[in-house]
């Protein structure tokens, strides 16, 4: 969950811009007036409508604690001047700056050093581009060098970027990243689950894919597979729209996506409706998890889910990506 907190009348105007903006994204999160605010395990980040003083000096020492695992905190005055305060780089702060700036008309001030600069840092990278988190030396190490002269980064040949602010790229066979001739970070495993109801046309799902995609800034080689219920193994729509992404097509069984439902700590959509239908409490999000599991053979609890179910023209789409540690 998002938090974006407010004080005054013209702050509670902003912060529902910023709501709408992400709903529209497909985040989870809500405007709270800060006399009702509090902190809880599952924030995922909060936008602070106010001053930055205010939240410096009440709120920023109950919400740090780990550098690699913080939620990120967002100041926004109300001249929406937005400014990532916290976990800018691996808790998507500079990222939802960027997202809400776009959308609400404001401007990003930036603090840190590689961003002022124009460079994107190591750990912003690997965050963008959907790979293990680096250790804390190698950050350091390459965001101090970024700053005064570009980093080589080796990129899997199949992978289509042309330009990264402050590196140097080039192509390799090899399935893993490598960043300054040394560094070498495996890219995440990311699965598309796939729904949809029966006859559905290849463009119907092909244009949802694509909307789900780009609702997480996802280019359409960084997917690893897509998967479905063994019920849609032969639905023309997604089978063709798999064909054209050129991509791997997982089917599950029934039972395997029911013994994902008995797990009591899994936070996914249970719909008794589909479940009449099909004899499964749900498709594209339990799928796109078993495909990560399948493909990365890791844990339940090493997934997740950054696209709950998507839906369009009789399309479901749910995207779930290794967890970076």
């Amino acid at each position: 969950m998002i938090k974006i907190i407010y004080i005054t009348k013209s702050g509670k105007k902003i912060s529902n811009e910023i709501e709408n903006a992400l709903k529209y994204y497909q985040y989870e999160c809500k405007a709270i007036n800060i006399k009702n605010f509090s902190l809880e395990r599952e924030d995922e980040g909060f936008i602070f409508i106010c001053a930055m003083g205010i939240v410096l000096r009440k709120y920023i020492d109950k919400i740090k604690k780990d550098k690699f695992k913080d939620p990120f905190v967002i100041v926004c005055n109300e001249k929406k001047e937005i400014i990532p305060i916290l976990s800018n780089h691996l808790g998507g702060g500079n990222y939802f700056s960027k997202l809400i700036a776009k959308e609400i008309n404001g401007k990003v001030v930036y603090t840190t050093a590689t961003d002022v600069s124009g460079k994107i840092g190591i750990d912003e990278l690997s965050k963008m581009l959907f790979l293990e988190i680096p250790k804390r030396k190698d950050i350091l190490k390459i965001n101090k060098k970024i700053l005064e002269e570009d980093v080589s980064l080796t990129l899997p040949n199949t992978w289509k970027i042309k330009d990264i602010p402050g590196y140097l790229i080039k192509y390799h066979d090899e399935e893993f990243v490598l960043i300054d001739d040394s560094i070498k970070l495996k890219p995440l495993k990311l699965c598309v689950g796939l729904g949809a109801r029966k006859g559905i046309k290849r463009y119907k799902v092909f244009w949802a894919v694509k909307k789900a995609l780009y609702l997480r800034g996802i280019p359409t080689w960084r997917v690893d597979a897509f998967a479905t219920v063994e019920d849609k193994k032969e639905e023309k729509g997604i089978v063709e729209t798999v064909k054209k992404f050129k991509k791997p097509l997982f089917i599950f069984k029934k039972d395997e996506i029911n013994e994902l439902y008995k797990k009591e700590d899994l936070n996914i959509e249970r719909s008794n409706f589909v479940f009449e239908h099909l004899g499964v409490y749900g498709v594209s999000e339990p799928v796109s998890i078993l495909a990560v599991k399948k493909l990365a053979n890791v844990d339940i609890g090493n997934i997740d889910l950054i696209l709950r179910k998507f839906k369009k023209d009789g399309t479901t789409v749910a995207i779930s990506v290794e967890n970076s540690g």
